[in-house]
């Protein structure tokens, strides 16, 4: 055993991580961003409940992007302030991408009738992806580009 190994890895806020070497940076995890991140997400959440033009999808979808995003983007370098912002931003943008894609629906389903239930069905679910994958990349960007400070 020439590796020489540590007795007691370090422990922050009761989580219990090893910084990961990559060159000269080390990644830890940010439980502090991680717990104020999940808490923004449930208070957006039940915001989001108290809408009354949106439907339990789109609440179950909104409340999944919250989750989400908090845990793919909170652990990441950059300032607690922007990922806080960047998620209320996303928040605004679902709500109000849920509501014109709400208003839209019903005048398709309007016009062409029971038909278009199926199909709205099958390409809803993708449909919404298409905010949330086009704003987490950009969240990534701005995240990014905090660190280099460009």
């Amino acid at each position: 055993m020439s590796e020489k190994r540590r007795e007691r890895p370090d422990c922050v806020g009761g989580l219990t991580y090893e910084p990961i070497a990559m060159g000269d940076q080390k990644l830890e995890l940010r439980s502090s961003h991680i717990v104020l991140g999940f808490l923004v997400a449930a208070v957006f959440s039940c915001a989001i409940l108290f809408l009354h033009d949106v439907s339990n999808e789109s609440v179950f979808m909104l409340t999944a992007f919250n989750f989400l995003f908090v845990s793919l983007t909170f652990p990441l370098n950059g300032s607690l302030a922007t990922k806080v912002l960047l998620l209320s931003i996303g928040n605004i943008v679902g709500v109000l991408w849920v509501l014109l894609f709400s208003m839209f629906i019903r005048t398709v389903a309007n016009y062409l009738g029971a038909a278009f239930n199926a199909l709205y069905l099958i390409l809803g679910p993708f449909v919404n992806l298409v905010w949330i994958v086009t704003f987490f990349s950009l969240s990534l960007t701005v995240l990014a580009n905090a660190k280099t400070g460009k």
